[in-house]
């Protein structure tokens, strides 16, 4: 069986493209007059699509795939002074994330919900910011930056804030350990929250400031990746 993915792009370096899909298989018409006739019985199934319109996107339902910053790894390699406390976000492999015409829509089980509390709306505000979470180190990363509204800065259960705009990046990495190229998963940072639940000596002295973003200035965003559903 065989699975072919036409693209006119790709195919126009090697032969004039034009091709018909249908429910009967492909033809695919070469310069010259020549047909190559592929029968829909050889195929697992026909996928057409334009090659310029192809690029990877972050809109989608993800599945959680790793929590890189769980209070473990803070509080035992980073941050030991810091209260995180029950309330920081753990890994819940049954989280989801949809982002789709400018809304996110969550489906969370775990303390990310505290964050994420219901359908939000974003806009994208800057396609190269550049985020340092560990500035100390001098490392960087370049995010897509979103800005978010219909979130809860306060990251709690209990309470609500006021200021329900904030900024998450996202940027999209290519799976080195799929089984084909063109995989991808996302990568969220959870950067601009003033938590009133976990580290609280993060608001005395970490995250003091009177602009947004809060937490990229010092100290780790909370940050994980999620796989395509």
């Amino acid at each position: 069986m065989k699975k072919i993915i036409l693209s006119c792009v790709a195919l126009m370096a090697t032969f004039f493209c034009a091709s018909t899909v249908s429910a009967q298989g492909i033809k695919i018409y070469k310069q010259g007059g020549e047909v190559i006739d592929i029968p829909a019985a050889e195929l697992d199934y026909i996928e057409a699509y334009d090659a310029a319109t192809a690029a990877p996107s972050f809109e989608g339902t993800w599945k959680m795939k790793e929590l890189f910053t769980t209070a473990a790894y803070m509080t035992e390699e980073n941050y030991g002074m810091i209260t995180f406390g029950e309330a920081f976000p753990a890994f819940e492999a049954e989280d989801e994330i949809t982002f789709k015409d400018g809304k996110i829509i969550p489906n969370l089980k775990s303390n990310l919900k505290n964050f994420f509390i219901g359908e939000a709306t974003y806009e994208v505000i800057d396609p190269a910011y550049e985020l340092h979470p560990k500035s100390i180190a001098g490392y960087s990363v370049t995010l897509t930056e979103l800005k978010v509204k219909g979130v809860n800065r306060n990251f709690d259960a209990n309470s609500k804030s006021e200021d329900d705009e904030a900024y998450i990046g996202v940027r999209l990495v290519e799976d080195e350990d799929a089984d084909e190229p063109g995989i991808y998963y996302l990568e969220v940072y959870l950067f601009d929250y003033k938590s009133t639940s976990f580290a609280p000596e993060w608001n005395d002295y970490m995250m003091y400031t009177d602009e947004k973003p809060q937490a990229a200035y010092s100290g780790m965003p909370i940050f994980f990746s999620m796989e395509k559903k």
